[in-house]
Order: C-alpha cells, then sequence, then structure tokens
C-alpha cells in the first residue's frame, strides 16, 4: 500500500483483502445485507458482537476485492440495505 502524496490517503493495490464492519438492530438485518449487497462473492464473516443493552449488534465481514469500484461498491449496498446503522 502506497500513500497518494495528492489525497493524503493509502493508495491500494488490487485485489486485496477488505473488511467492512456492519453494525444494525438486528442480526437478521445483517445477514440480510451481508446476501444482498455481496450475493455469491465469496466473504468470510466474523463473529456477532452484541451491546450490553441488546439495543445493537456487529458483524465483520472480510473479503477479496478486485478494484475500488467494487470495494466502494459493497460498502454502498451494506449502507443502503434496511435495518442497517452504520457500515465501517
Amino acid at each position: 500500500m502506497d500513500h497518494d502524496a495528492s489525497e493524503g490517503r493509502p493508495q491500494l493495490d488490487y485485489p486485496c483483502e477488505w473488511g467492512y464492519r456492519v453494525i444494525a438492530g438486528q442480526e437478521s438485518h445483517i445477514r440480510l445485507a451481508i446476501r444482498q449487497a455481496f450475493g455469491e462473492h465469496p466473504v468470510r464473516l466474523g463473529e456477532v458482537r452484541r451491546s450490553s443493552g441488546g439495543r445493537w449488534c456487529s458483524m465483520s465481514v472480510d473479503t477479496t476485492v478486485d478494484n475500488d469500484d467494487q470495494r466502494r461498491g459493497f460498502f454502498e449496498r451494506l449502507k443502503q440495505s434496511a435495518g442497517i446503522r452504520l457500515v465501517l
């Protein structure tokens, strides 16, 4: 990974491993969002973590992305899914 001086952010070398953290009120919302965003694209799911009050849960999703458009597309589709509160 190199830094792009003009934008001040890292320059990624594709394909590369990329991870997302998906946060929602219910685990079922996360799982549905992952199916909708990635389709048949292979992913590795992390353990579901729940807040102490039970109001939210999160899951990590790791995958290999082939280019910047694909990486951003997965992010946008996750973000737009029903029930999703936040994608990191």
